[in-house]
């Protein structure tokens, strides 16, 4: 039997940072047909909306699985849509685009990577959805082996504790 997954198209996927100053719009692309765009939009006092900030292509073939926006504008993009553990796993963006930081499974999980659950087309090297703690400057993943990865978005410095149980 294979170890196969099944993955619906992607659809746009909108999201906010905590504070509500910025939103972000992704629209999937199209292997090489149509590339993967990030707009940011930050909401101006003044006039009481949101106004687009900037848009830029993401390096991603079809479509981040999960995005956050941290409260200065900052993105991070985490997997590739039905190729989650391959290739640039974590991707982070400064307000205006420029990349500050990419990580592959390795280089975040070290010799640990390889003990993460795989299928065909997957490596499922966390759980749950990640979110932004320590005033929300510190990305917070829960890792397969019931660890935590933590990313300083700042200085790209990554700490990972092993767990020693699993995904619940």
């Amino acid at each position: 039997p294979a170890f196969a997954d099944s993955w619906a198209p992607p659809g746009v996927q909108v999201g906010a940072s905590g504070s509500g100053d910025y939103l972000v719009r992704i629209e999937p692309g199209r292997h090489g047909h149509k590339a993967v765009r990030a707009s940011i939009y930050q909401y101006d006092a003044e006039t009481k909306r949101y106004a687009r900030r900037t848009t830029y292509e993401l390096s991603h073939a079809v479509a981040p699985v999960d995005v956050v926006l941290a409260d200065d504008g900052t993105l991070v993009t985490l997997d590739e849509w039905a190729q989650v553990g391959k290739g640039e796993v974590l991707v982070v963006h400064d307000v205006d685009g420029k990349v500050t930081h990419r990580y592959t499974l390795e280089q975040l999980l070290g010799t640990k990577a390889a003990a993460a659950p795989s299928t065909v087309s997957s490596t499922w090297w966390r759980c749950g959805k990640p979110a932004l703690i320590a005033g929300g400057h510190v990305l917070h993943v829960i890792t397969y082996d019931n660890g935590e990865l933590r990313l300083d978005l700042k200085t790209g410095q990554v700490r990972y504790e092993p767990g020693t149980g699993q995904c619940q």
